[in-house]
Parts: structure tokens; sequence; C-alpha cells
């Protein structure tokens, strides 16, 4: 037989079907199997809805006027107005004692005391001199009685104030100096508010 020789054309067209055979169709398999092994999403399942129960008297939609679940605000109280948990008020302060002023009477005895503060006082309070009123008054005070003042035991300038304080109060109730008569009592030095004693006597039982 007569052997065929290829001509440049011939091995041009074979290297041509060679590439593609090698690469063409190895891609087109790989696409392939890509293709077939891609999962199918899934479709989503329909909503179905519940049909409510008309026995149940349950409903999703807005509630009707009167159905007893409006709710309901509680009131605040006003400005002034306490509430039930405000705090109870504090008690009233006790009357503060006066530091000095009438003590005590006792109108048929004839006695009468009061507190004098020589720091603080030059004249008797009202409330003392309104007292002594009471005191003169009483059964014991009779033409031959006099008055004896019993006083605390002061320098000779604070004594001289207490007792023409003591003096002028009793000239008040028209009551003269003669008629008074003061004793001086021992008194702590360390105290400035000192008690002062009235009381009736008998002119005949005076020394």
């Amino acid at each position: 037989m007569r052997g065929y020789d290829l001509t440049e054309r011939g091995k041009i067209i074979i290297a041509v079907i060679l590439v593609t055979l090698i690469f063409v169709i190895p891609a087109l398999v790989l696409a392939v199997n890509a293709w077939n092994n891609t999962p199918e999403t899934p479709e989503d399942p329909p909503q179905t809805e519940t049909p409510e129960d008309p026995q149940s008297g349950i409903s999703n939609g807005p509630l009707p006027d009167g159905s007893g679940f409006t709710p309901v605000e509680t009131p605040k109280p006003e400005n002034g107005e306490q509430g039930s948990f405000d705090p109870p008020l504090d008690p009233p302060e006790e009357m503060p004692v006066p530091e000095f002023g009438p003590v005590g009477i006792d109108q048929s005895a004839g006695t009468m005391s009061f507190m004098y503060a020589p720091d603080m006082q030059e004249s008797l309070d009202g409330d003392t001199i309104s007292m002594m009123g009471e005191f003169v008054s009483s059964p014991k005070n009779t033409a031959e009685s006099q008055i004896i003042v019993e006083l605390p035991d002061l320098s000779d300038d604070e004594t001289s104030v207490l007792i023409n304080a003591i003096a002028d109060a009793f000239a008040q109730h028209d009551v003269v100096r003669d008629v008074l008569s003061y004793v001086v009592s021992p008194a702590d030095s360390n105290e400035r508010i000192f008690e002062v004693n009235l009381s009736f006597t008998q002119s005949t039982t005076m020394k």
C-alpha cells in the first residue's frame, strides 16, 4: 500500500481535535455533575388560618366597648391632700416651762411662791403680779397681819433690785411697804433662778 504523509494543515486539525477532547469534554462532565448535585430549595409551607371557635368567646380582634377590659387609671391625690401612705404628723411639741414666773398659790393658807431670775429681770412679770392680787385677797390678810417675803441670798445690788420690784408689784394692789418684812434664806450660788416665797403672819407674833 502507498503510505500517506500528513500535511501541515492536517497536523493542525488533529491538534485542535485533541485539545477539544482533553479540555472541553471534562468541563462538560463537571458542569453536568454540578447541576445534578444542586439541592432544590423547599417551598414555604402554606399558612393556614385557624378558624375562630365561636364557643370559646376569644377573639383576636379589638375588644368591643363595655367589655370590662378597659383599664382604669388610679386617681392621684391633688396637691395638699394626704394619701393613705403619708407619714404621720409629728406630735406637737410641749410648751417650754418658763424660766421665771408664778409657781403656785394657796389662797386659804395665805402662801404664794414664784421664780425670779436676777440676770433677766429688774421687775416682776405680769403673771406674778396678777397672782399677787389673789394672794392679798386671802382670808389670812387681816388688819393686824404682815407679809413675810423670803428672799434668796443675793448680792446687795441684786437684793435691792428685787425688794423694789416686789414693793412696786404689791403697790399695784394697794399694799404699802410698811407691811412687808424680808427674810433671807440660803441659796445655791450656781443657780441663777431663785424661788421667792410669800406668806402672811400676824403682827402680834412678830419680834
